[in-house]
């Protein structure tokens, strides 16, 4: 506490709310500053906290092509769109402008509503696809799904139904070989079938995969019994409701991080694909240092699609405590802290929004080098067009294009790496 006030001391006031009675001042002002960017986005924030989300929209254009770096623009601009359910314009306004400025003051304002986002996106393509089951088209014969993992032993793996399929999905969208559904939009589904994990069997994964337009549904368990050996498994269901051989890994509990790596390996072989050396060398780095900190991500993971991200932060600086070279939780902690202070925030208060998630994640520890940007990757969305990833390395290095190729992308950054992948709508 005494740290956080002491942080508090540094920072000024946020500034007080936009409404109704603040549109014509901020009008004059556009009028006698027509080329002050600031000015005309605090108008827009002016209109979208009066109900008038176009002339919001309109007003925050002109702003955002005065002040392209100010984070206020996509603020406003994006949670009209969301408001719209334009869930897909929202995301595209967040990534294009954490690809450009994601190093900016306030830019981890801008990941938070595109955390948030991207749950209302999810759940309403969950929502929509069960609505429409009877009329939806075959799935994508190449598509596949991770189901979260069944998990055997005490209660204090549970959190690892959650980490183990996500780490699976990441080792996968490595390789850029397979259609991959959102984990996010996954937990969704279950949670609007009322479908825990333990109730999953192939003939309701056949279900799932439907409704995510997935062929092929990966149902991995995980068995931690006490004074045994532990074992990763499971079974590849197919659209038919046929099994694919399962795959199967055992060791010792502590070797488990490695244990996952095998299974990743054994998943994309019953999948139709065996991978290269090169490509083996490339998941194994997509870890976190120990259990520890793979244990706190997970609950992280399992608190943000609960919508509750202040636990979520909780657990990620956990992580980060664990492993502080943990590059996903570090990317995730920024999102899930500017998505708390929005959810707690007024329309009108989104031009302080900014400054005081920066002043939340004053005190996050940082690395001093985290190499290996896809072992240390925020993968949000598993890509239907690997080629378009972009990586956002902040100030230490451009945004570019990658592909999964041979060759490791390993640049030095000493920034919150984020990497984000866009699917087709």
């Amino acid at each position: 506490m005494l740290l956080t006030c002491w942080g508090c001391a540094s920072f000024e006031p946020p500034p007080p709310p936009l409404g109704p009675a603040d549109v014509p001042g901020l009008q004059q002002r556009t009028a006698l500053e027509p080329n002050n960017g600031r000015v005309h986005l605090e108008l827009s924030a002016a209109l979208a906290a009066s109900g008038r989300c176009d002339a919001a929209v309109t007003v925050a254009e002109r702003g955002r092509a005065l002040a392209p770096a100010d984070p206020l623009g996509p603020l406003v601009m994006g949670q009209c769109f969301e408001d719209a359910e334009l869930y897909g314009q929202a995301l595209d306004l967040y990534v294009g402008f954490l690809s450009q400025h994601g190093d900016q003051p306030g830019a981890a304002a801008v990941e938070g509503r595109r955390a948030i986002a991207f749950q209302e996106r999810a759940k309403s393509l969950v929502r929509r696809a069960i609505r429409d089951e009877e009329e939806l088209a075959p799935a994508d014969p190449e598509t596949v799904g991770v189901l979260p993992f069944l998990v055997d032993g005490d209660s204090i793996y549970h959190p690892l139904s959650v980490g183990l399929a996500h780490m699976l999905t990441t080792d996968l969208a490595l390789l850029g070989r397979f259609p991959l559904v959102e984990r996010v939009q996954l937990s969704a589904l279950l949670e609007e079938l009322a479908l825990p994990p333990e109730m999953v069997d192939p003939s309701t994964a056949v279900r799932a995969g439907r409704l995510v337009r997935a062929s092929r549904m990966v149902l991995g368990t995980v068995s931690i019994p006490s004074e045994r050996v532990t074992r990763l498994g499971g079974n590849v269901v197919l659209e038919s409701g046929d099994l694919v051989q399962p795959a199967l890994t055992e060791g010792e509990l502590r070797g488990l991080l490695q244990l996952q790596k095998e299974y990743s390996a054994r998943i994309a072989e019953a999948l139709g694909y065996p991978m290269s050396d090169a490509e083996r060398r490339r998941i194994d780095e997509n870890r976190p240092a120990n259990l520890t900190a793979l244990l706190a991500f997970s609950r992280g993971l399992m608190a943000e699609d609960d919508g509750d991200f202040a636990r979520a932060a909780a657990f990620y600086r956990e992580a980060i405590s664990a492993d502080p070279e943990y590059g996903e939780a570090q990317g995730r902690l920024r999102g899930a802290v500017g998505a708390d202070v929005l959810s707690r925030s007024s329309r009108g208060e989104v031009t302080g929004v900014g400054a005081r998630v920066d002043q939340a994640l004053a005190f996050v520890p940082e690395s001093n080098v985290l190499q290996g940007i896809l072992a240390g990757a925020v993968f949000d969305v598993a890509s239907h067009q690997p080629e378009r990833a972009m990586v956002d390395a902040g100030s230490a290095t451009p945004s570019a294009a990658v592909a999964p190729s041979e060759n490791r992308v390993v640049p030095s950054l000493e920034a919150i790496i984020t990497i984000i992948i866009t699917i087709p709508r």
